[in-house]
């Protein structure tokens, strides 16, 4: 691979993409979809290069709560204070120093502070959650120093809600960042991250954010309207038998197997119209499968949503008269127990 020369519009982009694939002798019709981000260079060019796409889930879900993160001046406020800090101690050797000291005496973790950067919203999650960490050692410190202005008492409790209402949100970005994520969990993950929201231990656990907490939920209804709609997040969600149909809707869910059955449908025309193939490829075994070594550490009342929208939208499966074989092997399919969302599908 090599740097787009020129400007980035959306033909040099389209004209780029197509001479990739020619030059990998990928044909057209091999490449099912492309993942790319919400830039309306991007989003031109896969279209002008006719490719099927989708956004990619990470980069919505950071404008998403970027845009949160800015709906209460509060937090706005206590975020930037808390940067300021943390600058000062990563630009500063003695600091540094005379904090570690500090973190010894009072037996807290000789971690170092985490500064964020704006491309990345976890980073900022993981800056607010090390200087909660430290916050006695902090406070120790700028008593000494005039120069500085140390998080008030009030700040210092938005810092913790925001700890408590974004950790779901961080897990699953943690998760999809992994070699493990498909498309197939995007809308699990939105279904659930909207019930964590309106659960009540969760604004019980954060009074002071219910601005945030409406604006994250306005967001994804909004960014991720359009998964609902797409084949691509239909079809993946359907097979992946984490998920099955428990977390579409009826009409949806009917919609995507009949989606299903007009697609092996047409693949079945064309093998029989193909003078080349002598007879259809195997089918695939499907050998069990090890589950993942990765650890998934849960948040209790968050993942508790998986199952919660999978068991409001479980429905009896439809007995019909004329079943062909596709259609009788999605209906056993769907009949069998749901694994569980660790599993490797």
């Amino acid at each position: 691979m090599k740097p787009i020369s020129g400007s980035h519009t959306g033909e040099n982009i389209a004209k780029e993409l197509n001479i990739v694939a020619n030059r990998c002798s990928i044909e057209h019709t091999k490449i099912h979809v492309l993942i790319h981000d919400s830039g309306a260079n991007m989003v031109k060019g896969v279209r002008l290069a006719e490719y099927d796409s989708v956004r990619c889930f990470i980069h919505t879900l950071q404008r998403a709560i970027n845009e949160s993160l800015r709906v209460q001046a509060e937090v706005t406020t206590m975020i930037a204070t808390g940067r300021r800090l943390v600058t000062h101690f990563n630009h500063t050797g003695l600091a540094q120093e005379k904090l570690l000291r500090i973190q010894k005496e009072l037996n807290l973790p000789e971690h170092q502070l985490v500064q964020d950067i704006s491309i990345r919203w976890n980073s900022t999650f993981y800056m607010i959650e090390r200087l909660l960490e430290q916050k006695r050692a902090i406070s120790l410190y700028v008593a000494d120093h005039d120069t500085l202005i140390n998080l008030t008492a009030q700040q210092w409790s938005l810092m913790e809600q925001c700890i408590n209402l974004l950790k779901p949100f961080e897990e699953i970005t943690k998760i999809t960042s992994s070699g493990l994520s498909c498309v197939s969990e995007v809308i699990s993950h939105v279904a659930a991250l909207k019930k964590y929201l309106d659960k009540n231990e969760t604004g019980q656990r954060t009074p002071d954010l219910s601005h945030m907490r409406a604006s994250l939920k306005a967001e994804l209804e909004t960014r991720f309207n359009s998964i609902s709609q797409d084949s691509n997040y239909l079809i993946a969600t359907f097979l992946d038998p984490r998920f099955k149909t428990n977390y579409l809707g009826v009409l949806d869910a009917e919609r995507t197997r009949q989606e299903i059955l007009l697609e092996y449908l047409k693949m079945s025309c064309e093998e029989s119209s193909s003078s080349s193939s002598s007879s259809t490829p195997a089918k695939k075994s499907r050998g069990e499968e090890t589950e993942s070594a990765v650890s998934r550490k849960a948040h209790d009342t968050f993942w508790d949503c998986f199952d919660e929208v999978a068991n409001e939208n479980s429905t009896s499966q439809v007995q019909r008269e004329e079943r062909n074989a596709i259609a009788c092997e999605l209906d056993f399919y769907l009949k069998s127990v749901r694994i569980d969302r660790n599993r490797n599908p």
